[in-house]
């Protein structure tokens, strides 16, 4: 196999920043792109014309002007497109093309489950953007479709191939540069999320909550890097500032503190705020009994300090990541190229369904644990 052909369901952020990942992958080739919003169809046709007039319109500006500005290129009738990519409106026609090798799924969450049962019915390889599912009963079924196929299933998962996470596994998991992991904690204070069609985003029902839909991401790298499965999920959460933007009332939650006890006896704390003013870089941090280490995600870089040692480490773990423009720090392009491999090896994606399980049920359990009182979650 040569060339991996893709579909991409779903064209708008993610997808889009999915096609500019493939687009730098000599192996890699888009022969189709499926959405049932013809506005999407028509705003993905503009970026293929002039990509970059595209993206720099929507540079530097705020949610409000963005989303009116991203409206415009919308309902603009795009330039004709004579290219080799052909555009669906039902993914399902899109899956029927012999040819097609591999999807990616990056639609509104709640609808992930379904199209991943459709890609590997039609024997096509498949990569899900996060969270991979909503519901534990969603969950269930996506892990039985996937043990019974033989096509490859990733999950979006797409922090776990950065340099910097991939640097820190290495050093404490491998390495043992600071001992034996013991705790760990991720703060991630930002603002509320983009815009996006009808807000699917905002809503509990849709997403799963915001545990689900935007930690999973650090759930995972947590326990990734302590090197152990979730036992144990306690949260204490609220809805305090976020309570009407773009229009609409969001049912979700828009800060909180989830606790995780892990199998290995590590603990790990995350932080979640969703109306900070966003100069912090999210961080995450491991500590052992010889040391802490400390990743940033923006900057890239780690911060290693050693007990007794009055020095602090400082390591550019993106120094050489020519790839950090594309979407989220290149964590995409790396995520494909690892899809990539395992098309063609049969090896098991780092982000398996294994993966896609834990993070998913750890932000579940920390959504129930926050609306019951913070009663504990076992796992």
């Amino acid at each position: 196999m040569d060339t991996i052909k893709y579909g991409i369901i779903g064209v708008r952020g993610m997808g889009s920043g999915h096609y500019r990942c493939l687009e730098a992958i000599p192996d890699a080739e888009v022969i189709a792109v499926a959405d049932n919003r013809p506005e999407s169809l028509n705003l993905f046709q503009h970026r293929l014309h002039d990509w970059d007039a595209v993206a720099d319109s929507l540079k530097g500006v705020g949610h409000e002007a963005r989303a009116a500005r991203q409206e415009e290129w919308e309902t603009t009738p795009a330039p004709p497109y004579n290219g080799p990519i052909t555009f669906f409106s039902d993914y399902r026609e899109m899956l029927d093309l012999d040819d097609l090798d591999a999807v990616v799924v990056a639609t509104p969450d709640c609808t992930h489950v379904e199209i991943v049962l459709d890609g590997l019915a039609a024997g096509k390889h498949v990569l899900s953007e996060k969270p991979a599912a909503t519901t534990v009963k969603q969950l269930s079924t996506l892990e039985a479709a996937v043990a019974k196929s033989d096509r490859t299933y990733q999950v979006g998962l797409e922090c776990r191939y950065l340099p910097t996470y991939r640097t820190m596994r290495r050093m404490i998991i491998e390495e043992n540069a600071i001992g034996r992991p013991v705790m760990t904690w991720c703060l991630e204070f930002r603002g509320p999320f983009l815009r996006k069609v009808d807000n699917w985003i905002m809503s509990q029902e849709k997403t799963g909550g915001v545990f689900v839909e935007k930690t999973c991401h650090f759930f995972d790298l947590m326990a990734w890097l302590v090197d152990s499965v979730p036992k144990t999920v306690t949260a204490v959460a609220g809805q305090d500032v976020v309570k009407e933007i773009y229009g609409i009332k969001p049912d979700i939650f828009d800060n909180g503190w989830v606790t995780i006890e892990y199998e290995n006896g590590a603990r790990g704390m995350l932080g979640l705020c969703m109306f900070g003013a966003g100069r912090k870089p999210l961080s995450i941090t491991v500590l052992g009994e010889d040391g802490q280490m400390e990743g940033l995600f923006g900057p890239q870089k780690i911060e290693v300090a050693k007990r007794g040692v009055p020095q602090m480490e400082v390591i550019e773990a993106g120094a050489d990541n020519e790839h950090a423009h594309l979407s989220h720090g290149g964590g995409v392009y790396f995520e494909h190229l690892a899809f990539i491999d395992s098309i063609r090896t049969g090896r098991t994606p780092l982000t398996d369904i294994e993966t896609a399980k834990w993070s998913t049920l750890v932000g579940l359990a920390a959504e129930e644990s926050a609306r019951n009182s913070s009663t504990p979650v076992s796992l």
